[in-house]
């Protein structure tokens, strides 16, 4: 009889992969800083303070309406899958208020967080599962489209960054589109709701759309950003917007790293510094600054609506 305590892995290596996220955030994030101290802050930042103040709180705002958009999709898919019977301002809350969960180590319980929310009014923990498949495949399908119309325009210059990056995107949206779907597809309910309808399934379009407007409003921040610093230098939206849903892709495929924290800025320090040169690094840290403001408003705000929106119990039909 084979001893199992002989076949499982050794306790530093399930060590290694509990904390393979953490330390791979905790790198990143020490490179970016190391290339932004050694670069020195950029003349613009140092000359005029209050202008920089006000382009970062341009860009807070930008990234707050990320949030709020990919919360109305969630909310839409939520609704369209699950039907729980909260009102929907209910249901945005619980969204906004569990953003800066996002940054707690393993990356899973802000879903953990958002079923405790839920699973009083009757959702499941399948339920919650399929909700959050559908929202990374809607996420990974945006992706994907901003990619490859980048690519397809042209808007990348295919050096060896862009290269990897862009190629690395595509494969890994689709493959884990592909698995995404696989696992969707299992769950026959899921599907006949989903195909039930035109409007469903323009539902789920109307989510991706929302995704694909939410990196847009990244690639806005960013834009601001570079604007600051490098002034002159040439750029356009959809690049950047491309350029920011690759560097969200890094951080979603690397396991446990919260919102993926550093593996995102290399990914766009190395992306931008041959375009913007040696601001690259402070660029990118101003945005993830601005991206942790946006979501500590996000859950404020969330906070507020939840307490306000006085949802009803679950009484069996559907409160849409």
């Amino acid at each position: 009889m084979t001893d199992l305590k002989s076949t499982a892995a050794p306790p530093a290596t399930r060590r290694f992969a509990d904390h393979l996220g953490p330390l791979a955030s905790a790198a990143g994030m020490a490179f970016v800083v190391w290339q932004a101290v050694i670069h020195g802050l950029p003349a613009a930042l140092a000359t005029a303070p209050g202008e920089s103040l006000a382009v970062l709180l341009g860009a807070t705002g930008l990234q707050a309406l990320g949030a709020v958009l990919t919360g109305i999709g969630w909310v839409v898919l939520l609704r369209l899958l699950v039907r729980p019977t909260m009102r929907k301002s209910c249901l945005f809350g619980i969204f906004l208020y569990t953003q800066l969960d996002r940054y707690r180590p393993g990356n899973v319980l802000q879903y953990a967080h958002r079923h405790a929310a839920l699973a009083p009014f009757g959702v499941t923990i399948g339920e919650s599962l399929t909700v959050a498949m559908a929202e990374a495949l809607c996420l990974l399908t945006a992706t994907g489209v901003l990619v490859g119309l980048a690519a397809a325009l042209g808007r990348f210059d295919w050096s060896l960054p862009f290269r990897i990056a862009g190629e690395f995107s595509l494969a890994v949206t689709g493959m884990a589109g592909v698995a995404l779907l696989v696992m969707v597809v299992l769950q026959r309910s899921v599907v006949a709701r989903v195909f039930a309808s035109r409007r469903a399934v323009a539902r789920m379009l109307f989510a991706v759309g929302l995704d694909i407007a939410t990196f847009a409003a990244m690639g806005l921040a960013l834009d601001a950003l570079i604007g600051l610093v490098a002034p002159d230098v040439t750029r356009d939206l959809v690049s950047l917007s491309a350029i920011c849903a690759a560097a969200w892709l890094a951080g979603f495929v690397m396991p446990g790293a919260p919102a993926g924290l550093g593996v995102r800025e290399v990914v766009l320090t190395v992306l931008l510094a041959p375009v913007v040169g040696t601001g690259a690094a402070v660029i990118v840290l101003a945005l993830r600054l601005a991206a942790i403001l946006a979501d500590a408003l996000a859950a404020g705000a969330g906070r507020l609506m939840m307490l306000h929106a006085h949802p009803r119990p679950p009484v069996g039909a559907d409160a849409r």
